[in-house]
């Protein structure tokens, strides 16, 4: 079984606001192990212009889902070139090509019954779409189309840049995705990583066509891109189509290598700003293991157990003693090719937050002594005790089969699965979450916590 780590969403607690696609996601999927439906069939292979290609036929969706992934994100940008993959996208979702207009475009798309979305991170740009499977020809095709036939013209980039302006106001106005914006540029400061995937405002204003064609020349190449297809459709006339559809397209330039590991952080970073909110916010960022790391695992479950689920240990921490010191807790992490990040996102009063951040702290360093599971107990205790390592088990196995019923979601999982992933072979994921055990979680928890290298960023109520 070939290992997928999915594309996830994060979200605050309580519904309160949706990140969005600030994040390459957190927790890693696997398709159903043996025993749990017949697998699928599936096949990879790269065309000659070094296209990668990962299709996979599942008989109970009547729709073909087609996802490119282009490694080009926030890391392969520099401090004059800032947001541009991001205006990329977003030229790329709704602007033209040498050949037909963007609203030609669009009103195809509708016509052949399909959805089109994009999403830029800091790793790579996922171009998505789902249609009919009758049309798979149409949907190779236009893939093909707006990714490497861009025509970039003078009125419909300044028409973008007005959009993504407008993007990057709308998020100095949300809390929480301004606060993890701030958190990834200070955990992360002085890295690629550490860039504003929407931008610097001022770099997009100066932002040139010419600008953008080098940049989008140079990373929107067929050996910079992966392809995932997911639908009821025999893998031999995929293939074939695929071959056919996109094996013309020439060979870029050698892509350029991923970025170094970030330095770690010593110390505590505090960061402040003010909004228009009511209550307060405050996120805790604290470095955690790559993509390719091995103790991404136990950083999967040591995060469901600290920070979601029905029981979070710590949300019961934040309101232990005698007050209640926040309203909402949720906990995330995120894991990058060369970085990954553990996120804290609460909601509390204003008058609360200092010891909210001494609390929030001192859990956090504490919870590599943390009892996850009966077998950290002894006697008569160990029958009493909750099983917060098998409650986390139990939910991540919730979540890889939730994504497995999602045709795009399965499909966008596999593309940046190809693109993150560094290991040869086989590696079954619920395997590896199963054979953790309650002393793997602590020792994650000291690897994250135990240096006290905290970035808190506290949105307040602007003063009146």
């Amino acid at each position: 079984m070939v290992l997928r780590k999915a594309l996830r969403r994060s979200a605050t607690g309580n519904g309160i606001v949706n990140l969005l696609l600030l994040v390459w996601a957190a927790t890693v999927l696997a398709l159903p192990a043996a025993g749990q439906g017949a697998p699928p069939t599936e096949k990879i292979f790269t065309l000659e212009n070094g296209l990668r290609v990962f299709v996979i036929r599942r008989e109970s969706v009547p729709l073909v889902n087609i996802v490119a992934g282009v490694n080009a994100g926030s890391k392969d940008e520099t401090e004059a070139t800032s947001g541009l993959t991001h205006l990329l996208e977003h030229y790329i979702l709704f602007r033209g090509t040498d050949l037909r207009s963007g609203n030609e475009i669009a009103r195809d798309l509708r016509n052949h019954g399909a959805v089109f979305n994009a999403h830029t991170g800091q790793d790579a740009a996922l171009f998505e779409i789902s249609l009919p499977s009758e049309h798979v020809a149409f949907g190779l095709n236009i893939q093909k189309e707006i990714l490497f036939r861009l025509k970039i013209g003078a009125e419909e980039l300044e028409a973008e840049k007005r959009v993504i302006l407008e993007e990057i106001r709308q998020i100095e106005d949300d809390a929480f995705r301004l606060g993890q914006s701030l958190v990834y540029q200070n955990l992360l400061s002085g890295h690629p990583y550490g860039r504003p995937i929407h931008g610097n405002p001022d770099r997009i204003r100066r932002m040139s066509g010419e600008d953008v064609e080098r940049f989008y020349r140079r990373l929107f190449v067929p050996n910079n891109t992966v392809l995932a297809v997911v639908g009821n459709l025999p893998l031999e006339d995929l293939e074939a189509r695929i071959r056919e559809t996109f094996g013309d397209i020439p060979r870029g330039e050698n892509p350029p290598p991923p970025p170094d590991k970030p330095n770690p952080l010593s110390g505590i970073v505090e960061v402040e700003r003010e909004l228009d909110v009511e209550e307060a916010y405050l996120l805790v960022g604290a470095l955690g293991p790559d993509y390719n790391d091995p103790g991404q695992y136990a950083a999967d479950v040591l995060t469901q157990i600290l920070g979601q689920g029905l029981h979070p240990l710590l949300a019961a921490a934040m309101n232990s003693g005698q007050r209640n010191l926040v309203n909402s807790t949720q906990m995330t992490y995120i894991a990058l090719k060369r970085a990954g990040a553990f996120v804290v996102y609460m909601t509390l009063d204003p008058k609360f937050l200092p010891a909210a951040k001494r609390r929030a702290v001192a859990y956090l360093k504490y919870a590599r002594t943390e009892k996850f599971a009966p077998e950290d107990f002894s006697g008569e205790d160990r029958d009493f005790a909750f099983d917060y390592l098998a409650s986390a088990r139990n939910a991540i196995r919730f979540l890889v089969l939730q994504a497995w019923e999602s045709g795009i979601g399965l499909a966008s999982s596999m593309a940046m699965h190809l693109l993150l992933n560094d290991a040869q072979g086989k590696i079954d994921y619920l395997d590896r979450i199963a054979a953790l055990r309650s002393y793997d979680i602590r020792e994650a928890a000291a690897a994250a916590f135990n240096r006290g290298a905290f970035v808190l960023v506290s949105i307040v109520p602007r003063k009146k």
